[in-house]
């Protein structure tokens, strides 16, 4: 992956105690900052935690008048921003303040709500939700964040009008076998350049079976959001076949090939660091499914630009190989 800048685009991107991990570095040694170092462009891709400002990832950043926001393509108020959509923000520091630059959210599944199984299900994808039964049949927008068997954790489902099916996540495949995000089977138009492993936006019409696409759009950060040296991104790891080993579901990510992420595996996490072309991630914080106890472990206190658990105990260093 190539330095993110104006006209380039990258792809990117519940659990308990971190057993597995290696033991937390004391807040001593692994500093207050959880970039520790010199903040430039920072890519920040997670859900919305909370409101006066925009909390998201355990850090607190400001909605300037300029700053510019786009649902699902279409530029829009920050007014519609509630917590439990999945962002994808570029942000600045001012005056040891984070800033928000470009917000964009992209809503992972779009379409009707069918049972599945015992469960539920969009565009043939599976929906984890605690309840929805009043939203079975009628048009949905799921926000929330992929799973490694491809399925999707809401933590927001709400009605819709929006009229095109749509489904936003890690593309895989190739024109041969044929391509899919998450689990949902996509028809695409036999020239379009389509690129595996990386984030893409499909939309069209869900015939039952497979999504039968209008459009395909590739990348997360849209142009305009400048040049990224900091990231931080919430999501679980899924593994592939190159080092190192892992990518962010639903997201992508071309992690440092030298990081020992495998004591992730199995758990949701955020994970700061530099991005150099490789997301350097130096440190992680393992955090519980269940929102209430998720918010309350990232919700900086007031002033605070970054919540205390994205530090000391709570944060475990990201070791490299």
């Amino acid at each position: 992956m190539t330095r993110l800048n104006r006209r380039q685009t990258f792809a990117m991107l519940g659990a308990t105690a971190l057993t597995a991990c290696a033991p937390a570095i004391p807040l001593a040694q692994l500093g207050e900052d959880p970039f520790e170092g010199g903040i430039g462009g920072t890519g920040i891709v997670g859900l919305m935690t909370g409101t006066g400002s925009v909390l998201v990832n355990g850090l607190r950043v400001e909605l300037p008048d300029q700053v510019r926001v786009f649902f699902d393509g279409a530029q829009g108020s920050a007014t519609r921003l509630v917590p439990g959509m999945g962002l994808s923000m570029v942000a600045r520091t001012r005056l040891d303040r984070f800033e928000a630059v470009r917000i964009d959210v992209d809503t992972p599944l779009v379409g009707h709500l069918r049972r599945h199984g015992s469960g539920f299900a969009v565009n043939g994808t599976r929906v984890h939700l605690a309840t929805a039964a009043s939203l079975v049949g009628r048009r949905v927008s799921v926000h929330g964040i992929w799973r490694p068997d491809g399925s999707v954790q809401s933590n927001l489902t709400h009605a819709t009008q929006t009229t095109q099916d749509r489904v936003a996540g890690v593309l895989v495949g190739s024109a041969t076998s044929g391509w899919s995000i998450g689990q949902t089977p996509l028809v695409t138009d036999a020239a379009a350049r389509l690129t595996a492993g990386q984030f893409a936006v499909a939309q069209g019409t869900f015939d039952g079976t497979t999504l039968v696409t209008t459009s395909v759009q590739m990348g997360r950060f849209r142009e305009g959001g400048g040049t990224l040296r900091q990231l931080s991104v919430e999501g679980f790891l899924e593994p592939i076949d190159s080092a190192p080993g892992f990518r962010v579901s639903g997201l992508g990510h071309s992690f440092d090939q030298r990081l020992a992420l495998s004591p992730f595996a199995t758990h949701r996490a955020v994970y700061f660091g530099p991005y150099d072309g490789r997301f350097r991630a130096q440190r992680a914080v393992v955090l519980p499914n269940g929102t209430a106890q998720r918010t309350a472990l990232l919700t900086p206190t007031e002033g605070a630009r970054t919540a205390a658990g994205l530090s000391g105990p709570t944060a475990q260093r990201v070791q490299r190989r």
